[in-house]
Protein backbone atom coordinates (compact mmCIF):
# COMPACT_ATOMS: atom_id res chain seq x y z
CA UNK A 1 0.00 0.00 0.00
CA UNK A 2 1.45 3.35 -1.06
CA UNK A 3 1.88 6.40 1.15
CA UNK A 4 -0.50 8.32 -1.15
CA UNK A 5 -3.18 5.68 -0.63
CA UNK A 6 -2.82 5.95 3.15
CA UNK A 7 -2.98 9.73 2.98
CA UNK A 8 -6.16 9.61 0.90
CA UNK A 9 -7.77 7.26 3.41
CA UNK A 10 -6.89 9.52 6.34
CA UNK A 11 -8.13 12.61 4.50
CA UNK A 12 -11.38 10.84 3.65
CA UNK A 13 -11.87 9.91 7.30
CA UNK A 14 -11.22 13.46 8.46
CA UNK A 15 -13.46 14.77 5.70
CA UNK A 16 -16.31 12.67 7.04
CA UNK A 17 -15.96 14.39 10.40
CA UNK A 18 -16.30 17.78 8.74
CA UNK A 19 -19.84 16.86 7.75
CA UNK A 20 -20.85 16.80 11.39
CA UNK A 21 -23.15 19.67 12.40
CA UNK A 22 -21.42 22.60 14.01
CA UNK A 23 -21.29 22.47 17.79
CA UNK A 24 -22.69 25.55 19.55
CA UNK A 25 -20.38 27.69 21.64
CA UNK A 26 -19.60 26.24 25.04
CA UNK A 27 -20.09 28.10 28.34
CA UNK A 28 -17.07 29.80 29.88
CA UNK A 29 -17.19 27.52 32.91
CA UNK A 30 -16.82 24.36 30.83
CA UNK A 31 -15.44 21.56 32.99
CA UNK A 32 -12.05 20.39 31.67
CA UNK A 33 -11.45 16.78 30.73
CA UNK A 34 -9.85 15.06 33.74
CA UNK A 35 -6.12 14.53 33.52
CA UNK A 36 -4.57 11.10 33.88
CA UNK A 37 -1.04 9.78 33.87
CA UNK A 38 0.63 8.81 30.62
CA UNK A 39 1.18 5.27 31.93
CA UNK A 40 3.93 2.80 31.08
CA UNK A 41 2.75 1.99 27.55
CA UNK A 42 3.41 5.24 25.68
CA UNK A 43 5.63 4.25 22.72
CA UNK A 44 9.34 4.07 23.41
CA UNK A 45 9.94 4.05 19.66
CA UNK A 46 7.42 5.42 17.19
CA UNK A 47 6.26 3.31 14.24
CA UNK A 48 6.97 4.45 10.71
CA UNK A 49 3.24 4.58 10.10
CA UNK A 50 1.67 7.14 12.47
CA UNK A 51 -1.46 8.25 10.63
CA UNK A 52 -5.02 8.31 11.95
CA UNK A 53 -5.98 4.78 10.83
CA UNK A 54 -4.73 2.32 13.44
CA UNK A 55 -6.53 -0.61 11.81
CA UNK A 56 -4.04 -0.85 8.95
CA UNK A 57 -0.26 -0.93 8.91
CA UNK A 58 1.68 0.41 5.95
CA UNK A 59 3.02 -2.42 3.80
CA UNK A 60 0.49 -4.98 5.10
CA UNK A 61 -2.79 -5.90 3.40
CA UNK A 62 -4.76 -7.30 6.35
CA UNK A 63 -6.97 -5.34 8.74
CA UNK A 64 -6.38 -5.39 12.49
CA UNK A 65 -8.22 -7.94 14.60
CA UNK A 66 -11.22 -6.59 16.46
CA UNK A 67 -14.24 -4.37 15.77
CA UNK A 68 -13.50 -1.22 13.77
CA UNK A 69 -14.26 1.98 15.67
CA UNK A 70 -14.39 5.48 14.16
CA UNK A 71 -13.99 8.27 16.70
CA UNK A 72 -14.76 11.93 15.94
CA UNK A 73 -15.00 15.01 18.11
CA UNK A 74 -13.64 18.44 18.90
CA UNK A 75 -10.87 19.82 21.08
CA UNK A 76 -11.77 23.12 22.74
CA UNK A 77 -10.52 25.24 25.61
CA UNK A 78 -12.55 26.01 28.74
CA UNK A 79 -14.26 28.97 27.07
CA UNK A 80 -15.38 26.82 24.15
CA UNK A 81 -12.82 28.21 21.69
CA UNK A 82 -11.76 25.52 19.19
CA UNK A 83 -8.13 24.45 19.35
CA UNK A 84 -7.15 24.64 15.69
CA UNK A 85 -4.15 22.65 14.47
CA UNK A 86 -3.72 20.87 17.79
CA UNK A 87 -2.11 17.45 17.60
CA UNK A 88 -3.98 14.49 19.06
CA UNK A 89 -1.96 11.34 19.77
CA UNK A 90 -3.77 8.09 20.57
CA UNK A 91 -2.49 4.68 21.64
CA UNK A 92 -4.08 1.52 23.01
CA UNK A 93 -3.66 -2.22 23.29
CA UNK A 94 -4.59 -4.52 20.41
CA UNK A 95 -7.41 -7.06 20.41
CA UNK A 96 -5.13 -9.46 22.31
CA UNK A 97 -4.65 -6.96 25.14
CA UNK A 98 -1.05 -6.16 24.14
CA UNK A 99 0.53 -2.75 23.58
CA UNK A 100 2.91 -2.04 20.71
CA UNK A 101 6.16 -0.05 20.46
CA UNK A 102 7.06 -0.40 24.13
CA UNK A 103 10.30 -2.34 23.66
CA UNK A 104 10.66 -5.63 25.50
CA UNK A 105 7.90 -4.83 27.99
CA UNK A 106 5.36 -6.93 26.06
CA UNK A 107 5.48 -9.78 23.53
CA UNK A 108 4.53 -9.16 19.91
CA UNK A 109 0.79 -8.79 19.37
CA UNK A 110 -1.40 -8.36 16.29
CA UNK A 111 1.02 -7.33 13.50
CA UNK A 112 -1.82 -5.64 11.59
CA UNK A 113 -2.65 -3.19 14.38
CA UNK A 114 -0.76 0.09 14.33
CA UNK A 115 -1.02 0.63 18.09
CA UNK A 116 -0.31 4.37 17.93
CA UNK A 117 -1.47 7.19 15.69
CA UNK A 118 -1.65 10.97 15.47
CA UNK A 119 -3.98 13.44 13.77
CA UNK A 120 -4.35 17.23 13.71
CA UNK A 121 -7.50 19.26 14.29
CA UNK A 122 -8.99 21.53 11.65
CA UNK A 123 -9.86 25.21 12.12
CA UNK A 124 -12.97 24.24 14.11
CA UNK A 125 -11.02 21.98 16.44
CA UNK A 126 -12.45 18.82 14.87
CA UNK A 127 -10.55 15.55 14.68
CA UNK A 128 -11.16 11.98 13.47
CA UNK A 129 -9.33 8.69 13.79
CA UNK A 130 -10.03 5.01 13.17
CA UNK A 131 -9.07 2.25 15.57
CA UNK A 132 -10.61 -0.88 17.10
CA UNK A 133 -13.03 -1.10 19.99
CA UNK A 134 -10.72 -1.28 23.03
CA UNK A 135 -10.66 -4.48 25.06
CA UNK A 136 -9.99 -5.07 28.76
CA UNK A 137 -6.78 -6.53 30.09
CA UNK A 138 -5.58 -7.49 33.54
CA UNK A 139 -6.62 -4.79 36.02
CA UNK A 140 -7.99 -2.36 33.43
CA UNK A 141 -11.30 -1.81 31.69
CA UNK A 142 -11.38 -0.93 27.95
CA UNK A 143 -9.80 2.47 27.23
CA UNK A 144 -7.89 4.53 24.68
CA UNK A 145 -5.00 6.72 25.83
CA UNK A 146 -4.72 10.18 24.30
CA UNK A 147 -2.44 13.19 24.48
CA UNK A 148 -3.12 16.70 23.18
CA UNK A 149 -0.23 18.88 22.03
CA UNK A 150 -0.68 22.60 21.43
CA UNK A 151 2.46 23.41 19.50
CA UNK A 152 5.34 22.13 21.60
CA UNK A 153 3.26 22.18 24.79
CA UNK A 154 1.61 19.06 26.20
CA UNK A 155 -1.84 20.41 26.98
CA UNK A 156 -3.52 17.27 28.28
CA UNK A 157 -2.97 13.56 28.84
CA UNK A 158 -6.02 11.41 29.59
CA UNK A 159 -8.01 8.35 28.55
CA UNK A 160 -11.28 7.57 26.76
CA UNK A 161 -13.47 4.92 28.39
CA UNK A 162 -16.47 3.12 26.89
CA UNK A 163 -19.95 3.58 28.33
CA UNK A 164 -20.92 0.30 29.96
CA UNK A 165 -17.39 -1.05 29.45
CA UNK A 166 -16.58 -4.33 31.13
CA UNK A 167 -14.95 -3.60 34.47
CA UNK A 168 -15.39 0.19 34.50
CA UNK A 169 -16.46 0.23 38.13
CA UNK A 170 -13.56 -1.99 39.13
CA UNK A 171 -10.97 0.02 37.20
CA UNK A 172 -9.05 2.07 39.79
CA UNK A 173 -8.59 5.11 37.53
CA UNK A 174 -12.19 5.19 36.37
CA UNK A 175 -13.51 4.59 39.90
CA UNK A 176 -11.39 7.36 41.43
CA UNK A 177 -12.90 9.93 39.07
CA UNK A 178 -16.29 9.67 40.74
CA UNK A 179 -18.89 11.81 38.96
CA UNK A 180 -16.21 13.19 36.62
CA UNK A 181 -15.98 9.74 35.00
CA UNK A 182 -18.78 10.80 32.65
CA UNK A 183 -16.38 13.36 31.16
CA UNK A 184 -14.11 10.60 29.88
CA UNK A 185 -16.83 8.15 28.85
CA UNK A 186 -17.82 7.62 25.22
CA UNK A 187 -21.06 6.07 23.98
CA UNK A 188 -20.68 3.77 20.98
CA UNK A 189 -23.21 3.32 18.19
CA UNK A 190 -23.47 0.82 15.36
CA UNK A 191 -22.14 2.10 12.05
CA UNK A 192 -22.46 -0.47 9.30
CA UNK A 193 -19.76 -3.09 9.81
CA UNK A 194 -18.22 -1.28 12.77
CA UNK A 195 -18.87 1.22 15.55
CA UNK A 196 -18.61 4.96 15.95
CA UNK A 197 -18.28 7.29 18.90
CA UNK A 198 -18.04 11.02 19.58
CA UNK A 199 -15.71 12.37 22.26
CA UNK A 200 -15.24 16.03 23.12
CA UNK A 201 -11.99 17.09 24.76
CA UNK A 202 -11.87 20.22 26.92
CA UNK A 203 -8.37 21.49 27.71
Amino acid sequence: MTVDTRRRRTLALLGASLLLPSTPALPADRVPTPRMTEGPFYPRAFPQDIDGDLTRVMGRSAVAQGTVLDVTGRIVDRTGKPMARAKLEVWQCDNLGLYHHVGDMQPAGDPDFQGYGAVSTDEEGRYAFRTIKPVPYSGRSPHIHFLVRDGSRTALVSQMFIEGGAGNEQDFLFRNLGKKAELVTMRLENAGTGLRGTFEIVV
